[in-house]
């Protein structure tokens, strides 16, 4: 079996998820008070239980643009403010740094593609000034959640700004979603498992292959994917 090592070095282009691969953006309780101030851009519109407690801003954006068109760039606007002020907090997840510095020595485009906030995506790489890391950012389109990835949209874009055919590139993510739009794609897919239940979860969906740590894929004979 091809291992998640395998995979990236073979790969002429990396798409990177954010939230999870790069940093935890949105821990507790910051994904909560996300989806609050979400909701608060909503007052006076009845929500359903499942919206009306959810702890994911995204899930209330995706409800909004269906349900209450007319709040979407209020919403919007909400979540982009917190998802800014989250990744100037955020921590780095482990290994990135390293697998970021890594892709570039062996010139692989790295392009980061998310369902957060382009703007938010720049505020965190310019913190640690990892700019010049990366080929470029795909970002969710605003005003546009009905294009948030398991939807192909994002990795099309992304794979036109890395200058890569989908047999050349690899999407590393940690949602089933990730794997679900590798899939749609025919971009190979790696799960990053940053635990066992989410490992069940991706290699369930139909990851090519797993990884608990960015870097495993810097050096996979000491540390295996």
């Amino acid at each position: 079996m091809t291992t998640a090592a395998e995979l990236v070095q073979a790969a002429k282009a990396i798409l990177l998820d954010f939230d999870g691969p790069v940093t935890a953006l949105m821990p507790p309780p910051v994904n909560a008070l996300a989806a609050a101030a979400a909701r608060a851009a909503l007052n006076g519109v009845d929500l359903p239980a499942e919206v009306a407690t959810t702890t994911d801003h995204l899930a209330v954006l995706r409800w909004t643009a269906i349900n209450a068109p007319r709040r979407l760039a209020a919403v919007e606007d909400a979540c982009v403010t917190k998802e800014i002020a989250a990744a100037r907090t955020s921590k780095p997840t482990g290994g990135a740094f390293e697998f970021l510095r890594w892709c570039r020595q062996e010139d692989k485009s790295v392009v980061i593609v998310s369902n957060n906030a382009a703007e938010a995506i720049t505020t965190y790489l310019n913190r640690f000034d990892l700019t010049a890391l990366v080929r470029g950012i795909v970002g969710r389109e605003p005003r546009r959640p009905d294009l948030l990835k398991p939807h192909p949209s994002l990795v099309l874009a992304a794979l036109e700004l890395a200058q890569a055919e989908p047999q050349g590139a690899v999407l590393i993510g940690d949602s089933v979603t990730d794997i679900e739009v590798a899939h749609a794609t025919r971009v190979q897919a790696v799960g990053y498992a940053k635990s066992p239940a989410r490992g069940h979860a991706l290699e369930e969906a139909g990851a090519d292959a797993l990884v608990s740590s960015l870097i495993g894929l810097v050096e996979p004979e000491d540390r295996p994917s």
